[in-house]
């Protein structure tokens, strides 16, 4: 028992407390997922925290890629189709045809 009260000892220590105000509903909302998880309260806030604020920029980048990139061949009418342009990328070597 001595070594988990160390290890979450040493957990607190990096984090600062803080209190914060729910209604019912919203108490009662964690409190159902906490049992049902089988995490404590103070998990499930730090994790819905993290991801709504503190997203990576890995994370970040990518949705912006995709966003930056859906629709990007609408305007190509010279590729045809986009699932008949696919397929012709994807048989053969793609490498020899690109230098060819």
């Amino acid at each position: 028992m001595a070594p988990q009260r160390c290890a979450m000892y040493t957990a607190y220590i990096m984090m600062r407390r803080t209190q914060i105000y729910l209604d019912d509903a919203q108490r009662r909302k964690l409190d159902q997922v906490a049992k049902r998880t089988r995490r404590t309260v103070s998990e499930l806030i730090r994790e819905a925290i993290d991801a709504r604020y503190a997203a990576t920029p890995k994370a970040d980048f990518l949705d912006a890629l995709r966003a930056g990139s859906f629709g990007i061949w609408k305007q190509r009418p010279d590729l045809g189709p986009t699932g008949t342009y696919v397929r012709r990328l994807r048989r053969g070597n793609r490498i020899d045809r690109m230098a060819g």
